[in-house]
């Protein structure tokens, strides 16, 4: 019975998410048949082509039905989803529906995952319960898919709720004994991590040691250059994530390997100037060694200590050049004294240069500390990591309103505007190509002329199919010739009359 009405009532090819999973659903059980149609083990090769088909299909239809959960059953009545966070990232998604349902079939029918047999036999009985929950939908899909694709009855939400709480049980309890999961105090020290990673990113982009065009672009150089921040920022805070008067158990796992190394860099941290400690954390926004930018910052400076030096050598010289032959009354041991100048300026000069160089290694050696122990992060912990700096990257992404941020907020100006206006007194011809048009009063409540743009009016609310049973204009009776068509401009249910001509409404 059920195949000759598909045969007879099945919907058209379109867009309608009813429409697409009655084909996804069609071609899924001409699948399942090829595969119960011949003994697999004589024709592995078949068997397995139609098994990757088969999968395939299912994650086709397994979208279908999402799309049409998050249409029909309103968010706040969905199960939740939080339990997501604990799981791997890349098991996270609706994308990983197919294989939970191919899994669960396989557990139903008896089959065990490859070296989970116990989590397997625990698996079993809900597996069972899902496979019949899925069924079960499928069937109330079918069937309004038969009756109208427009429009989703009371009866099927329900069913839709249903398997929505019974889908998210099957779920974590599949994947959390099929792969490593996230505990409660892995998740918090993970979240705290990425609290200490936005509020550096934050004072980074305030102080313009990172662009806003490198967070929109995901600038490789910043998942390096934040957490390197990170450290300098958690040390600098009084009470923060990274306070090392607190007892070790209380920072982030993260960081708890490297409490010897955080102390030394804070101690030294105390002795930069502030100066310093922007050139610091700008070398390590940048990725450049201090020693490069102090070389660069330092070359106009010495050119010129050098030229300056040049000129008292070359006057003394020519001092002590001619004093000896005009002064003949000068004896050898004065002579020394005459030179003490020189070599004063000299020794200052030696010491300034000597005490610029250790500031510079002095900060090489911090920059070179804070990299190693952020490097070393990233490479213990490359998943937690790349989830971390993906939610600081969201967190701290520059507002730009979309279009349809703007279109709303222009509309709803345009409606503030027109609230005060009132319709002009003498009444204006339209032409007819604007016969659908709503045109808007073009006087304001003080009789002055406002540049008011015209808007459409908003489209019309389809009549669901379910809802009629006659023609909006003859009153004739749908039939399986005389097929529903909806007016674009109305949204009532007209039939369509032999020679191909449409029943039209009668003008008002």
């Amino acid at each position: 019975m059920f195949s000759l009405r598909s045969i007879f009532f099945r919907p058209k090819k379109s867009d309608y998410p009813l429409a697409r999973f009655f084909y996804a659903d069609l071609e899924l059980k001409r699948i399942t048949n090829d595969l119960d149609s011949f003994d697999g083990n004589k024709e592995p090769q078949r068997c397995q082509k139609l098994i990757d088909r088969l999968r395939k299909t299912q994650q086709r239809v397994m979208e279908v039905v999402w799309t049409i959960v998050r249409t029909c059953v309103l968010e706040e009545t969905r199960a939740s989803r939080q339990y997501r966070d604990k799981f791997p990232e890349e098991l996270r998604g609706d994308h990983m529906s197919g294989p939970l349902w191919f899994g669960a079939e396989c557990l139903a029918a008896g089959s065990s995952v490859l070296n989970h047999e116990s989590e397997s036999d625990e698996l079993r009985p809900l597996a069972r319960h899902i496979t019949t929950v899925m069924e079960a939908v499928r069937t109330k899909l079918r069937e309004q898919c038969l009756r109208d694709v427009s429009c989703y009855p009371e009866e099927l939400v329900d069913t839709l709720r249903w398997f929505d709480y019974n889908w998210a049980e099957f779920e974590f309890s599949y994947v959390s004994r099929m792969c490593p999961v996230k505990t409660t105090e892995e998740l918090y020290q993970q979240h705290i991590t990425t609290i200490l990673f936005s509020e550096t990113t934050a004072q980074a982009l305030k102080d313009k040691f990172i662009t806003e065009d490198q967070m929109s672009s995901y600038d490789p150089v910043l998942m390096l250059a934040i957490p390197r921040l990170s450290i300098l920022g958690g040390l600098e805070q009084e009470g923060g994530l990274l306070d090392l008067n607190k007892d070790t158990s209380m920072l982030p796992v993260y960081f708890r390997p490297h409490v010897s190394n955080l102390i030394d860099i804070k101690q030294s941290l105390s002795n930069l100037t502030p100066e310093e400690v922007t050139v610091l954390k700008q070398c390590l926004a940048s990725s450049v060694d201090p020693l490069q930018a102090g070389t660069n910052m330092q070359s106009e400076p010495d050119t010129m200590q050098t030229d300056t030096d040049l000129e008292p050598e070359s006057d003394m010289q020519t001092d002590t050049d001619v004093e000896p032959e005009t002064d003949n009354m000068k004896t050898e041991e004065e002579t020394p004294t005459e030179t003490d100048p020189l070599l004063e300026v000299d020794s200052q000069t030696n010491t300034d240069t000597q005490g610029s160089s250790q500031r510079r290694d002095a900060l090489q050696c911090l920059y070179l500390a804070v990299s190693s122990i952020a490097d070393q992060m990233i490479t213990n912990h490359a998943k937690d990591l790349r989830q971390m700096l993906h939610h600081t990257f969201k967190m701290n992404q520059p507002f730009e309103p979309s279009k349809d941020v703007i279109m709303v907020a222009k509309t709803d100006e345009i409606r503030q505007i027109t609230s005060t206006c009132v319709e002009p007194s003498t009444s204006e011809e339209i032409s007819a190509g604007e016969s659908r048009h709503h045109v808007l009063g073009q006087y304001s409540d003080c009789g002055e002329v406002t540049n008011i743009p015209q808007i459409r009016q908003e489209p019309p609310t389809w009549v669901p199919d379910c809802q009629v049973t006659r023609c909006s204009s003859c009153d004739d009776m749908f039939t399986l010739l005389k097929r529903k068509h909806h007016c674009r401009y109305c949204g009532q249910d007209l039939t369509l009359r032999s020679g191909g001509e449409y029943c039209y409404l009668k003008d008002e």
